[in-house]
C-alpha cells in the first residue's frame, strides 16, 4: 500500500471530473515524496493527449486558476489556494513520448520516473527501479543520455542528493561531469533556477563543494 501523504480527496475529485476513458498519470517528484512519507505539494499529471483541455475542465470543476504553459507541448498548470495561504501546484502535460513507459525513461532519475495511474493508485508503475533506488537511496540517472540530452539535470542531481542526503553513484558523478561542460548551452533563466533551488535547499554549502569537486564552477 502506498503512503497516505498524497492529496487523496483531491485525486479522487480529478478522477470523477474526467471521462473514465482518459487515461491520466501522476508522476515524478509527487509519487517519489509520497513513497517517502513526505508532504507533497506539487502534482504533475500527464495525458496521452488533450491535456490542456483536460486541465482545464478540472481548474474550472473546482473553481481554480488555469494557466496555459505551453501550447505546443500541450501543458498547462493549475493553482489552488490552501486554506492557510499556501499554494499547490497542479501541472496537466502531455506525454512526451510515444507511452507512459518511454516518457518516463527519457526523465532525468530513476526516483523521478515511477507513475501511478489515477485509476489504480495501488499499483505503483515503476520501470527503472526508482522505489529500489529510494530504498538504496542512491541517485541514478535514467539512461547514460540524461544528463547530455539536458545538462541542467547535472545540476538537480547534486540538488536531490544533498537535500535527500543520497549517494551519487560512481557512475552518476562521472555522467555528471561530462554534462557539466553543456551547461552553457542551457538558458540563462533554467539555469538560475536551479542554482536558486540548491542554494534555497537544506545543504547548499554541501551541493556547492560538490559541485566545484565535480568541476562545475566555472560553467
Amino acid at each position: 500500500m502506498l503512503p497516505t501523504t498524497l492529496p487523496t480527496e483531491l485525486l479522487d475529485r480529478i478522477r470523477q471530473i474526467l471521462p473514465e476513458d482518459t487515461p491520466v498519470y501522476l508522476v515524478g517528484g509527487a509519487v517519489r515524496d509520497a513513497l517517502l512519507g513526505k508532504p507533497v505539494h506539487d502534482l504533475d499529471f500527464v495525458l496521452p493527449e488533450r491535456a490542456m483541455p483536460a486541465g482545464r475542465k478540472v481548474a474550472n470543476t473546482l473553481g481554480i486558476d488555469f494557466f496555459p504553459m505551453d501550447t505546443e507541448r500541450d501543458t498547462a498548470r493549475l493553482i489552488q489556494t490552501q486554506p492557510d495561504g499556501s499554494r499547490l501546484f497542479l501541472d496537466f502535460a502531455g506525454l512526451r513520448a510515444p507511452d507512459l513507459e518511454s516518457d518516463l525513461r527519457d526523465r532525468d532519475f530513476t526516483i523521478n520516473a515511477m507513475a501511478l495511474d489515477l485509476r489504480q493508485l495501488q499499483t505503483l508503475i515503476d520501470p527503472l527501479q526508482g522505489a529500489q533506488d529510494l530504498r538504496n537511496k542512491v541517485i541514478r540517472p535514467c539512461s547514460e543520455a540524461s544528463l547530455l540530452n539536458d545538462p541542467v539535470r547535472a545540476l538537480r542531481g547534486i540538488r536531490l542528493a544533498t537535500a535527500l542526503g543520497y549517494q551519487l553513484l560512481p557512475e552518476t558523478r562521472q555522467l555528471i561531469r561530462q554534462a557539466l561542460p553543456r551547461l552553457p548551452q542551457v538558458s540563462a533563466e533554467r539555469l538560475r533556477d536551479e542554482i536558486f533551488r540548491i542554494l534555497d535547499g537544506p545543504q547548499p554549502a554541501t551541493a556547492m563543494q560538490i559541485l566545484a569537486i565535480l568541476g562545475g564552477l566555472p560553467y
